[in-house]
């Protein structure tokens, strides 16, 4: 059973234009991964090929297959590292040492799982036989084997590894996993490129796979494991794939929603990033940061719940934009609010070129998808959850209506869009209308005009909702009030009466050598952008996610102070 025809719907890439600072951030990130780091060869003979064998070279594949579709562009690349793919391989058709029967290797099976989501991807957007090929040889050779070994996968013993102080690093074991990963919950993270795999080369043995996977994986004890986050949500986000697409079992939303709120509740930071592992804040890490923002959104599609919007708009403005470094590359920062640490500034990996910065492009390309969803029950209804600039084509069952969007969101609150498009049967028709409230906004500061009339409004599921017939050359004004808002900080037990500061969905830092404090009744007289000055002190606040427009060498060394004592 699919619920695909009860959700609401995205855009496709083909149909969104990024504009602005979004441009700006995949324009930068594409031309990162044109880098020599980033060729075929320099990627299947990387550090990273003998732990993790196929990643670096899929997530290059990901990253520049869906950069490209954004940004509208080819990319020879891709088309080489497919045609080229048989060059990297054994003669099973996948990367690294072939196994004696009934044995494995995690990191083996957890490094193809790029390679399976960026010859997805690409296969997906160019139709390409040789990726199908490359898909169905991966998973014949590789994947299918290891089904009879999951019961035999030793979680008892992973406690061992978590004091390991590098990631993705395999360890020798004497039994049917030959090698485990210091990333824990690696191997479970192939469900994502498996599911995916799956909805375009359906067979019942990848489907037995996979169903034995998530039974598997719902036995282990994260928290007690001190499971890798970014394993953790990638996995959720391939059990919540196969539930929205192929079997919507509740017992697997469940496992998705239970262990997402762990995360969201256990293993965040104060600037929405994430601590690498579970019980361990010792850095954060781009990929899982990208697949937190993907989940809230996927969660929001299927149930309608406004705070999964609002936690992404957090994620995006703060940890993403934040962990994106001057070069296009993403990086991994210090865990902002834990161990005492009030400053957001970036960790000693500055950039992660092995898995960040490619992973980087989902990120972005995801928010080029995210600017307009649909609901295939209700002919005219268009959710803009989010507020990126850019022009959008909807496709919607009771019409097309193509838009131009241009604002100051963040910053700002007003943003305007302008048909360019209206098709909806009969002229008179009107278009339903709904737009996020999103953080620190009171819904009842929201202004809505059609050209010099305003229109009436009312809130439904955390959106302003209007109704108004639609033609081109028509322009929609939206308006309302961002305010400032001081919070408790996230990890009271480590700052006892310590707060921060938002801007609507940007937390606020100050640039200081030492921390300052800051009460909440401080005297603040926003200078616009949001930026804020404390009339009695120096202390200026800003928002934390403009890395990208620094010198590389001033992003290194900034540091934010974020949480503040009274």
């Amino acid at each position: 059973m699919s619920l695909s025809s009860s959700l609401l719907q995205s855009t496709a890439l083909a149909d969104s234009t990024p504009a602005g600072d979004l441009r700006r951030r995949l324009e930068l990130n594409f031309g990162r991964l044109h880098d020599p780091e980033f060729s075929f060869e320099a990627a299947i003979t990387a550090f990273t090929a003998r732990e993790a064998p196929g990643d670096w070279l899929g997530r290059t594949l990901l990253g520049l297959t869906l950069d490209a579709q954004a940004l509208g562009r080819e990319a020879p690349r891709t088309e080489e590292t497919v045609r080229r793919w048989p060059e990297a391989c054994n003669e099973r058709g996948y990367i690294g040492l072939i196994h004696p029967a009934g044995r494995a290797d995690e990191n083996q099976v957890g490094g193809h799982n790029a390679m399976l989501r960026g010859l997805s991807e690409y296969y997906l957007w160019k139709k390409d036989p040789r990726a199908l090929a490359a898909i169905r040889g991966i998973i014949k050779n590789l994947m299918l084997p290891t089904r009879p070994l999951y019961g035999a996968y030793p979680d008892h013993l992973l406690d061992e590894l978590m004091g390991g102080p590098v990631s993705g690093l395999t360890v020798a074991h004497e039994g049917v996993w030959l090698g485990l990963s210091t990333d824990i919950g690696t191997l479970f993270f192939t469900l994502d490129g498996l599911t995916q795999a799956y909805l375009i080369d359906p067979t019942p043995e990848l489907r037995a796979l996979i169903e034995t996977m998530i039974a598997r994986y719902a036995e282990l004890d994260i928290l007690k494991l001190s499971a890798q986050t970014h394993a953790t949500l990638t996995a959720l986000r391939g059990i919540l794939r196969w539930h929205l697409e192929v079997d919507a079992r509740p017992e697997y939303l469940k496992i998705v929603v239970d262990r997402f709120q762990l995360y969201l509740d256990q293993a965040r930071t104060e600037h929405h990033a994430n601590f690498n592992w579970f019980g361990r804040p010792d850095w954060t890490e781009t990929c899982a940061i990208i697949d937190s923002f993907m989940l809230c959104v996927q969660l929001w599609q299927l149930t309608r719940a406004a705070n999964y919007v609002a936690e992404a708009h957090k994620i995006y403005h703060n940890a993403i934009c934040h962990h994106q470094r001057p070069n296009g590359g993403f990086g991994t920062d210090f865990c902002t609010g834990s161990k005492g640490e009030p400053f957001v500034h970036a960790f000693k990996w500055f950039e992660a070129p092995w898995c960040c910065s490619m992973r980087g492009a989902e990120g972005l390309s995801c928010a080029a998808r995210y600017v307009a969803f649909t609901d295939p029950a209700a002919p005219r209804d268009v959710w803009f959850p989010f507020y990126f600039e850019g022009g959008v084509t909807v496709r919607a069952p009771g019409g097309e209506l193509g838009l131009r969007a241009a604002g100051e969101y963040p910053y700002a609150g007003r943003v305007t869009y302008t048909v360019t498009k209206a098709t909806s049967g009969p002229a008179s028709a009107g278009w339903r209308l709904r737009f996020f409230v999103p953080p620190g906004v009171d819904a009842k500061s929201f202004v809505v005009r059609r050209g010099e009339a305003t229109l009436p409004t009312k809130v439904e599921h955390g959106f302003v909702v209007v109704e108004t017939p639609l033609t081109a050359d028509d322009v929609i004004a939206v308006e309302f009030a961002i305010t400032l808002a001081s919070e408790p900080a996230r990890y009271a037990a480590e700052f006892p009466g310590a707060r921060h500061f938002m801007h609507g969905p940007l937390l606020l830092g100050a640039e200081t050598a030492t921390a300052v404090a800051l009460p909440a009744t401080a005297d603040l007289q926003h200078l616009g952008g949001g930026r804020y000055q404390c009339r009695r002190t120096s202390v200026l606040l800003t928002p934390i996610d403009g890395l990208t427009y620094l010198p590389e060498a001033a992003a290194r060394t900034r540091r934010l102070q974020a949480v503040f004592s009274a």
